[in-house]
């Protein structure tokens, strides 16, 4: 019966189990990449009864940014396929000023208002049925979340990262400019992501009434990405099996009788340690992914995971220290007594007789023997 070389059969068994475990581990991991990535911002405004408005528009979002509260968006003008400038429509754009940032460019703080934009169909068509550039960007502020006003001072801060929600409110409206008479207008397609950040829309309608324009209203709601918050629970995750590992070797060099066995448990110098701590425990590459922010912070994941990490890893390594150091005075003064006891029986003469003697009788037993 043929049996394979031992070497061959290691060879084979370790090339089978490495494909094997390279291919699960692509498979899961797409598979988990595919449910975190950012889904890109989707929606029509509004969308609880279909509108014919007379003004489109389509929305790119571009950005988050949670430290200074804003969200960016860029915004193209819609036109209906077979465009007919006959009869044009003029109209003047505005975006409620209260909602927007002092950096939108649009933004007045009081009347007159200062229109967003200029919708003119006969430009527009003039040029292309489709624009490729951005017409004009609004900046709009990021609000505490409207569902739970009593806990948004709690959860729409950084404090609360990663799990800080905000809501971004847009409210627009579009008047003739000859007449002055409210046109309707809706959001027929929306795109594009922002890094980190998951926004989906919540609400959109139109209201207004007789007396009342009719302005456009969406809600979107703003939170982490769930891969950045799976990063910071895994970090922290990562960072409590370090320092427990640690607590574990610290407290093991204290209940054995020998701890030099233990030294090279510490993979890192002491020294080097002290400097390198944030980068050995992939604190620094934590800071560097939360955005706006790049220095630790009083956030409450720090508290729970950065800081008693660093409090718990540094007592570790003065205590190991405290241990080398009593483990070389415990040797120098071994080395002293056994360097005390051979000078005391070299310096003995009752001793060098009695060595001298046994020497002699043990001379006289061999011949005998013999």
């Amino acid at each position: 019966m043929y049996r394979p070389h031992p070497l061959k059969f290691q060879t084979l068994k370790l090339v089978s189990l490495s494909a094997f475990l390279i291919i699960v581990s692509i498979t899961v991991f797409s598979t988990a990449a595919t449910y975190l990535a950012v889904k890109p911002l989707k929606f029509s405004a509004p969308d609880a009864l279909p509108v014919q408005a007379q003004i489109m528009f389509s929305a790119e979002l571009l950005s988050v940014d949670a430290s200074a509260r804003t969200l960016e968006i860029d915004w193209y003008p819609a036109l209906a396929i077979g465009c007919n400038p006959d009869p044009g429509i003029v109209a003047d754009i505005y975006f409620d000023s209260n909602l927007l940032d002092s950096s939108s460019p649009s933004f007045t703080s009081l009347p007159p208002f200062v229109p967003a934009y200029q919708y003119n169909t006969s430009l527009l068509c003039s040029r292309s049925s489709t624009i490729a550039e951005y017409v004009f960007r609004t900046v709009i502020k990021l609000l505490g979340t409207y569902n739970n006003p009593e806990a948004s001072t709690m959860d729409s801060s950084l404090q609360d990262y990663p799990f800080d929600v905000y809501t971004a409110r847009i409210s627009m409206y579009a008047v003739d400019h000859i007449t002055g008479e409210f046109i309707t207008l809706n959001i027929t397609h929306s795109f594009g992501i922002a890094v980190n950040f998951e926004v989906t829309p919540r609400r959109t309608l139109t209201v207004g009434g007789l007396d009342v324009p009719p302005e456009l209203w969406v809600d979107l709601q703003v939170a982490r990405s769930k891969a950045a918050i799976a990063f910071v629970i895994l970090t922290a995750v990562s960072n409590w099996l370090v320092t427990s590992a640690f607590l574990v070797i610290s407290a093991a060099a204290v209940v054995y009788p020998s701890p030099k066995h233990y030294n090279e448990m510490f993979v890192l110098p002491v020294g080097q340690t002290f400097l390198g701590l944030p980068r050995a425990l992939g604190l620094g590459s934590v800071m560097c992914f939360i955005p706006s922010i790049s220095a630790l912070t009083d956030m409450s994941v720090d508290l729970f995971s950065i800081l008693p990490v660093l409090v718990i890893v540094t007592l570790c390594i003065l205590s190991h220290s405290q241990l080398q150091q009593q483990q070389l005075r415990s040797d120098k003064l071994c080395r002293a007594e056994r360097t005390n006891d051979v000078s005391i029986a070299m310096e003995s003469p009752s001793s060098g007789s009695i060595i001298n003697a046994s020497t002699d009788e043990g001379d006289r037993l061999a011949v005998l023997d013999v």
